[in-house]
């Protein structure tokens, strides 16, 4: 995909579902052989499951799977977690918190105050958690709306359509 080139021993991720070869989108896996019909492909899960994709699905739907997106690996566990900068908050908890052995936040800064003061920017950004005061709010306006919509449809009566042209279809 993309001209990547792929051997033996890389790690691949497919990038669409094939319910006939059993592979789903965003799956990663280990290229373990290479022939010119097929590629096959073990599970880079515990699981170890095997499965063969044509030759034409590798070059159309597998890619390099050695960096992903925090949205990419949502769910998933690896040995370290490197997150850039100017991530939103909800991207500096996933990346944070995907890597066994090592996790860390890249921040460019002139100093060490000035890398603080980004990394906890970074964890106020995004779209903030509605209060329970918002959401009472919001079920008022709600009411309100819908009070208002029946007493529009009260006030003008019932809508009467127009009468048939006595045409149908034949099936």
């Amino acid at each position: 995909m993309g001209e990547q080139r792929i051997l033996v021993g890389d790690t691949m991720q497919t990038r669409r579902n094939d319910r006939l070869t059993g592979v789903e989108n965003r799956a990663q896996w280990i290229v373990r052989g290479i022939r010119d019909e097929y590629v096959s492909l073990v599970s880079v899960s515990d699981s170890g499951e095997l499965r063969r994709v044509s030759a034409g699905y590798a070059r159309e739907h597998l890619q390099l799977a050695y960096a992903s997106t925090v949205h990419g690996v949502q769910g998933d566990t690896a040995d370290a977690s490197v997150v850039g900068p100017d991530v939103d908050a909800a991207g500096l908890y996933v990346g944070l918190t995907r890597g066994r052995l090592s996790n860390v936040a890249i921040v460019v800064a002139r100093t060490d105050a000035a890398a603080r003061d980004c990394l906890a920017e970074s964890m106020q950004r995004g779209t903030p958690e509605p209060t329970i005061q918002d959401a009472v709010r919001a079920a008022q306006a709600e009411m309100r709306r819908a009070a208002r919509n029946r007493e529009a449809a009260t006030a003008t009566g019932p809508v009467v359509g127009a009468p048939s042209t006595g045409r149908a279809i034949g099936m």
